[in-house]
């Protein structure tokens, strides 16, 4: 039978090997970088509900003041707290938005590895077909 090193598509199966196995890296980082994302959305999420809070205690707070000059001070308070419950908003919006991002990465990145493999196993099964019919070959002339 003839030698593997004969075949014409080894640099291509090769080829589809290494594609692959960096195909399967680029999945394991985008992977990485959602899970820590998915960290970011987390830390964003539990500030936005402490701001919240917060904000309730500040208006709770306000209910009870007894002159109008407290009123005024707790007011101002309040007003503070809105602000911070906005912008800790604003950061979970975008912890979200860079979350499903990176999810999105990831899918293209599975898409892309499941691509990488398929073309793979394509050169496989061509290479068992050639290495079948050199056989057939190889037996048919001994035949003879």
């Amino acid at each position: 039978m003839a030698s593997d090193s004969r075949y014409r598509l080894s640099p291509v199966r090769d080829a589809r090997e290494r594609s692959e196995a960096v195909r399967r890296g680029d999945l394991a980082s985008a992977v990485g970088d959602a899970k820590e994302t998915e960290g970011q959305l987390a830390d964003a999420r539990t500030r936005a509900e402490l701001a919240r809070a917060a904000l309730d205690d500040a208006v709770a707070a306000t209910a009870v003041a007894a002159t109008a000059a407290q009123r005024a001070l707790a007011d101002r308070f309040v007003a503070r707290r809105r602000r911070e419950l906005a912008e800790a908003r604003d950061a979970e919006l975008r912890a979200e938005a860079a979350h499903g991002d990176r999810l999105g990465a990831v899918d293209v990145a599975r898409t892309r590895l499941a691509r990488a493999r398929a073309e793979r196993e394509l050169i496989e099964r061509h290479f068992a077909r050639w290495r079948e019919s050199q056989k057939r070959l190889a037996e048919r002339r001994a035949d003879d």
